[in-house]
């Protein structure tokens, strides 16, 4: 059997191994999970960041057309099951379609371990690359965000993909990177962070690992242009230019002078819902969802967004640097607390190693191991890769800014984001010095 073929059906093994172990998992906690489906407590209809699923049901492309609070991803993903099903009542609706996402999170799941296998498997021994992914499987926060029924595990996947990809252009940098656009593009349309600018960021690091110029500025035109269509768009539908209008929320909940139970009883101010233009769909007019929670995606909060934004400038420039500083330290403090502990979770807080995973991915020990594995490959590499260093380390930095800066209070779950690039990261780099290690001795000992 060929190398290639063995490594990419070792990679579906070990994808089946994942969302098996995923789905049994399930299947013993579910009797004391909420209505046999909540393993964390919270529907996908009570998540901030997804529309009314009554809306998803019976008008599904409008719906979506007219989505301001996110990127549409996770809505249009929730819309499959909504029309397979298209149950009456809404209730049942919500069951069947989160039922069916808990089984797409163990897809996911099983991505994650095939993806850090590919990855690994083109650094390391075939064993070692195994049973790396084995490992990372059991991670207690890719079983909690398999299913938290929002698009944390899905951004994961996507992320660790992307970086899968750009590592492999470093490689060789004549590729075609056709399938990283596409991969670049899926992120703008599943998480806020991808802007407009992360485009630009990308193919920055594309041109630090010498990616052909005509290549790059391909890669600008297609996916600068197919996200600049949606966000002009959104532009003239919504007035923001963006994919989301949670930002004046993010940037004031990371500095603390605004929480979410404040932003949620907007609507029931004075004048919030007097909506002049009656031909607004329902999925920007409707108040609540049927779980009792706001329908973040009406239209008034627009209003609100811009006002926050205002309220946000204004405080950053009243604001003594001093404070400001120990406010994205605290933010800081919370990124590096165990992903695992974002919340109650009807599996992960009866794993037995679950401490033990928390402890390597949490600080001090996951900080010490990602600038251990980054002077390793310093020593290693020297100053003639740095470029190619500096083209990998620019979207990490990229998304732990923004996990920063907009963010305080679930920054830990936004660590998850980059979790499996950093356990690639610090496994290849204790393997490679390892192998040098051992073939220096050896080669002395011939001597």
């Amino acid at each position: 059997m060929s190398p290639p073929r063995k490594m990419m059906i070792t990679a579906f093994v070990l994808a089946v191994v994942g969302f098996s172990f995923q789905i049994v998992l399930q299947y013993i906690m579910r009797p004391y999970a909420q209505n046999g489906i909540y393993y964390s407590l919270l529907s996908s209809e009570s998540m901030m960041q997804t529309v009314p699923i009554e809306d998803l049901r019976d008008a599904p492309f409008q719906s979506l057309f007219n989505i301001h609070i996110q990127p549409p991803m996770l809505d249009a993903i929730r819309t499959i099951p909504a029309q397979i099903w298209k149950s009456p009542d809404s209730h049942t609706l919500v069951r069947k379609v989160d039922r069916s996402l808990n089984v797409l999170g163990a897809v996911w799941h099983g991505f994650l371990g095939a993806i850090v296998f590919l990855w690994l498997s083109k650094i390391a021994q075939w064993r070692y690359a195994v049973s790396a992914s084995l490992f990372f499987l059991a991670h207690p926060a890719c079983i909690f965000y398999a299913t938290f029924l929002d698009g944390t595990i899905l951004s994961t996947v996507l992320i660790l993909w992307t970086y899968y990809l750009l590592w492999n252009i470093k490689e060789n940098p004549q590729r075609p990177i056709t399938v990283f656009g596409i991969a670049v593009l899926l992120l703008f349309f599943t998480r806020s962070i991808f802007q407009l600018p992360s485009i630009f960021m990308f193919a920055v690091s594309l041109i630090l690992l010498k990616v052909p110029w005509r290549k790059v500025v391909v890669f600008l035109i297609v996916t600068g242009g197919v996200a600049g269509l949606y966000l002009g768009k959104q532009y003239c539908q919504f007035g923001i230019f963006s994919t989301s209008s949670f930002t004046g929320l993010s940037l004031t909940r990371s500095v603390g002078i605004i929480n979410t139970r404040d932003y949620g009883h907007y609507l029931k101010g004075p004048d919030n819902t007097n909506i002049q233009n009656q031909i607004l769909p329902d999925v920007l007019t409707r108040v609540t969802k049927i779980t009792d929670i706001p329908n973040f995606n009406h239209i008034s909060y627009l209003k609100l967004n811009r006002h926050l934004i205002d309220v946000y400038k204004e405080y950053i420039s009243v604001t003594p640097i001093r404070q400001i500083f120990d406010t994205y330290l605290q933010s800081i403090y919370i990124y590096f607390a165990p992903s695992s502990r974002y919340g109650i979770h009807i599996i992960v807080d009866h794993i037995p190693w679950r401490h033990f995973y928390d402890l390597i991915f949490s600080a001090p020990v996951l900080p010490c191991l990602i600038l251990f594995a980054g002077i390793l490959w310093v020593i290693r590499r020297g100053r003639k890769n740095y470029a190619a260093g500096t083209a990998l380390l620019l979207p990490a930095l990229y998304i732990f800014l923004f996990s920063i800066l907009f963010e305080q209070g679930e920054n830990m779950r936004l660590k998850f984001l980059l979790e499996p690039v950093f356990f690639v990261f610090i496994m290849s780099q204790l393997y490679m010095t390892g192998e040098e290690i051992y073939r220096r001795i050896s080669t002395k000992s011939v001597l």
